[in-house]
């Protein structure tokens, strides 16, 4: 037999095997692939999330928080109040994300309706804190906030 005669029966033999290993790598790159999608959607759904979120609290904040202060005698703002500034800062995140929006978070982060709402109570509360620690002024400003450029030291 001469060479070309042996190459001819060696890719004979072996592209069986050349064949499954090209399925395989196909299969793992497909796989790889759909991973890739699924985070990246479901990155976007949290931010739109967090976005609706940090909207709504700044809105309530706007809107609702300051007239109550204004009213108060003191400034001070109830219990009762508080609770329905979060309802109502929560009716606002609803509203924003949609009921298709909010159907679809359910079902990415796998969360029942009752769940849901304990996940979009967590952050109205924590983009609350995030509100009050930047207009204190001993943190970072929030999410989304635009922060003016520092002057330029004087020659």
């Amino acid at each position: 037999m001469d060479t070309e005669g042996i190459a001819l029966k060696i890719l004979e033999i072996l592209s069986p095997v050349l064949l499954a290993a090209l399925t395989w790598a196909a299969a793992k790159l497909a796989q790889l692939i759909r991973a890739k999608v699924r985070s990246e959607y479901l990155r976007q759904v949290l931010v739109r999330v967090d976005e609706a979120v940090y909207t709504a609290v700044k809105d309530v904040e706007q809107s609702v928080v300051e007239e109550i202060k204004a009213a108060s005698a003191d400034g001070k703002i109830t219990d009762e109040e508080k609770k329905r500034i979060k309802e109502r800062a929560l009716a606002s995140v609803r509203s924003h994300l949609g009921a298709k929006g909010i159907s679809e978070v359910g079902t990415i982060l796998g969360l029942d309706t009752g769940a849901l709402d304990g996940f979009l109570s967590s952050k109205v509360e924590a983009a609350v804190h995030d509100l009050r620690r930047a207009t204190v002024g001993n943190g970072a400003p929030p999410r989304g906030a635009t922060v003016p450029l520092a002057p330029a030291p004087a020659a």
